[in-house]
């Protein structure tokens, strides 16, 4: 890869942001803030590509149904079953792994990979619309008191409502298809570092915690989604239509996690997190060369 195309590499930028952060010790001030910065700005132009108007059509109430099923039902049920055999500050980023929506990249993972990007679209505004209801409701039945719910509100507000707002103004610009892959790795590295520094020593001082975590990222990666995508092709489901739920079925916001662990607890409650992201980079580089093989 030449240097100049790293920064519209997602593996490539996600891969250098938790590298750096673990040499340098991420950043001496500002973790929270910095964290919660970029996220913002990485969700306000992911979702400035989810065009509401492609979003119509009563068949797609039925797929976001499943996906919310899906999502939030299996794949959340997968992260509390193995995330309950961990200690409490791990315990609590599963929690907040198992509560967040689906992954914003899901919409344009599911566009290169050949699904049906209408469906994803519609599916990922009520993922994100549900979430606002469910995490608050999940976290405060598993966390209890441990977590401030004003803080909690405030954090959703400014990281899922806020740029949902400020997505439609961002749209007016029209900023091109590169420059907005551009901000959003570098949003997205930049988290990664902040992250990864502030939890160096968990990674580099606990091996066996880091293996275990790694365990159920691929269970919860690799696992859930190939479950999924064998489930859907027994039962004849197209691969232009499995390929979405797949994704969602695999893919959870890390970033929204990641922060809001450091912005409610301490740093070593987004661990999860920050392990699981390296697996869903590497599980979407499978799925580009599995897909091409797959019969639809």
């Amino acid at each position: 890869m030449r240097l100049a195309g790293i920064p519209e590499s997602y593996s490539a930028m996600m891969l250098l942001g938790l590298v750096l952060g673990l040499a340098a010790g991420g950043f001496p001030v500002l973790t929270k803030e910095i964290s919660m910065g970029s996220l913002a700005l990485l969700m306000t132009i992911s979702l400035s590509n989810v065009r509401l108007a492609e979003t119509r059509g009563r068949g797609h109430v039925r797929d976001a149904a499943l996906a919310l099923a899906i999502n939030y039902g299996v794949l959340t049920g997968i992260i509390l079953l193995f995330g309950s055999f961990f200690e409490r500050d791990i315990w609590w980023g599963w929690v907040l792994m198992a509560a967040a929506p689906s992954a914003i990249s899901v919409v344009p993972f599911t566009s290169i990979l050949g699904g049906k990007t209408s469906r994803a679209l519609f599916s990922t505004a009520a993922n994100y619309l549900a979430a606002l209801g469910l995490m608050p409701m999940i976290s405060l039945l598993l966390i209890g008191s441990a977590v401030s719910v004003e803080s909690l509100v405030i954090s959703l507000l400014l990281l899922i409502v806020l740029p949902m707002i400020l997505s439609r103004l961002v749209m007016r610009f029209r900023i091109g298809k590169r420059q907005s892959t551009v901000v959003m790795n570098f949003s997205f590295a930049i988290l990664i570092f902040a992250v990864a520094g502030a939890n160096r020593d968990a990674f580099l001082g606990d091996p066996l915690l880091v293996l275990a975590i790694s365990a159920v990222c691929i269970v919860r990666t690799f696992g859930t989604g190939l479950g999924t995508e064998f489930a859907l092709r027994r039962l004849r489901v197209p691969k232009e239509e499995r390929v979405s739920n797949v994704l969602f079925a695999s893919y959870k916001n890390l970033g929204l996690t990641a922060t809001l662990a450091i912005a409610l607890f301490e740093p070593v409650v987004a661990v999860p997190a920050t392990i699981c992201i390296v697996f869903e980079v590497v599980w979407v580089i499978f799925l580009l060369r599995y897909y091409p093989r797959v019969p639809a």
